[in-house]
């Protein structure tokens, strides 16, 4: 994402980003950039929760018009009232050796969290594409 957020600001196209890696977002040196400390996925809030999805993206693009610098704004959400929730996302899987590769395997399907997250997707789009979604087969 950053790699392309350059080429375009060099071409003259303001960008932003929503973030919930905030070293990787860092390290890639976005030029506008809102971040989130909620759990990867999830970079506009939780589901079915519009206002707040609609606020964070407000904010991304409220950078668009407010700096010309690279700006990282750290957003003041929270995924809940403590962060209890990080003990389950940032578990490390204990390995049979340190080359053991336990990712999934790829898939040209959409992935989520939940099912609840699928039903949701699949219900909020009534067979439609979105401009987001374009292409992609439910």
């Amino acid at each position: 994402m950053g790699l392309i957020a350059h080429q375009l600001e060099e071409a003259g196209i303001a960008t932003t980003s929503i973030s919930t890696a905030k070293d990787i977002t860092e390290a890639a040196r976005m030029p506008r950039s809102v971040f989130l400390d909620f759990p990867h996925g999830y970079t506009a809030g939780k589901v079915a929760n519009t206002r707040l999805a609609i606020d964070i993206i407000k904010a991304a693009l409220d950078l668009i018009d407010a700096v010309d610098e690279e700006t990282l704004k750290i957003l003041p959400y929270r995924w809940g009232n403590n962060d209890s929730w990080k003990d389950s996302v940032f578990q490390i899987p204990e390995r049979e050796s340190a080359t053991t590769d336990l990712r999934l395997e790829r898939s040209d399907s959409p992935q989520y969290q939940t099912t609840q997250d699928r039903e949701y997707a699949i219900e909020s789009h009534d067979g439609e594409d979105c401009m987001i979604c374009s292409g992609i087969d439910y």
